[in-house]
């Protein structure tokens, strides 16, 4: 039979693994289910084919009101709007059904269904429900970039302002140099080049520095330990991030050899586990259960398998200095 390429396939094919419709494997198929998202979550935790590099772009912007009604512009650009909970704000634009906001000025956050007034124009409206995704908060209101599900790990960032050497446009540095030098730059020495390329770079770190950062895989926050009003509004943050390879869309993540045994592996453990419960049982013929032998043999296996992870399949931890 062909290599598995969906998540149902792969259960079925783990559980002939296991002697399946030879033998019956008392282990239910929730509990199968269990297990194979166990040994996912172990294969992208620590094999090098389960995660891969990504660049995640977030758009730096401000919060947007959606309302009940097309007035959005009868508000006025600049005043204040205050909700009826006490939340202010100031209206940075407005379009259709749609305010957009600065940061609000109080503790206190705008809520969904709640009445809004603006202070120069007296206009009224009232805030859409949650389930029409009335309030869509900004980097500037949350204080963070929320981040998707399948990204498990943030590691560097790059912003618009970040990079004093490379400029944009004919402002570049590169674009310069091959501009000024373009007649002779068959035989030009690179040896100066790149040292001021090294001595920009080098400016760069003590003048500007990266952007401190915290993540959490749990929380989906990542959390900028900078200014963020620095941020230049309608520009992207770029992120470096790993992220999971998803069997949904990666088919070939199911015909991995090593996911395929610690798969089976796991399912093995909880079949003798669920066999345990029955030791001494005898049944008709004389015939009598071992389920700790199932049991010794798949941990076994998992112990087996784990140190080959460490050893064949992850790629060695990063030397921390400081």
């Amino acid at each position: 039979m062909a290599q598995p390429t969906t998540k149902a396939e792969f259960k079925e094919f783990c559980l002939r693994k296991l002697g399946k419709p030879v033998i019956d494997i008392n282990v239910s198929d929730e509990q199968a289910d269990d297990r194979i998202d166990e040994a996912l979550s172990y294969y992208h935790d620590y094999h090098f084919d389960g995660v891969e590099k990504t660049y995640f772009k977030h758009k730096v912007s401000n919060s947007v009101l959606k309302l009940t009604t097309s007035t959005a512009e009868d508000f006025t650009v600049g005043e204040v709007i205050t909700s009826a909970g006490g939340a202010k704000a100031r209206v940075a634009s407005t379009s259709g059904s749609e305010i957009t906001y600065t940061k609000p000025t109080t503790d206190t956050a705008f809520a969904h269904d709640e009445t809004i007034t603006g202070e120069d124009s007296n206009t009224t409206a009232t805030i859409e429900s949650s389930a029409n995704s009335g309030i869509t908060k900004g980097i500037f209101e949350l204080g963070y970039i929320e981040i998707p599900d399948n990204i498990i790990g943030a590691v560097n960032l790059f912003t618009p302002e970040s990079n004093v050497g490379i400029g944009s446009g004919i402002f570049n540095a590169k674009y310069q140099f091959v501009l000024h030098n373009l007649h002779d730059i068959i035989n030009y020495n690179m040896t100066h080049f790149y040292m001021s390329m090294a001595n920009i770079s080098l400016l760069e770190d003590m003048l500007v520095g990266a952007v401190p950062l915290r993540y959490n895989r749990h929380t989906n926050k990542l959390f900028l330990d900078t200014n963020l009003d620095s941020l230049s509004l309608g520009t992207h943050v770029v992120i470096e991030a790993y992220q999971v390879v998803d069997g949904t869309t990666y088919t070939d993540l199911w015909k991995d050899r090593f996911l395929q045994n610690y798969a089976t592996a796991k399912i093995k453990y909880q079949w003798g586990s669920n066999l345990t419960k029955f030791n001494g049982m005898t049944l008709p013929g004389g015939v009598q259960f071992n389920g700790e032998q199932i049991l010794s043999d798949a941990r076994e296996e998992i112990q087996r398998l784990e140190e080959e992870m460490a050893s064949s399949y992850s790629l060695p931890a990063t030397d921390m200095i400081g």
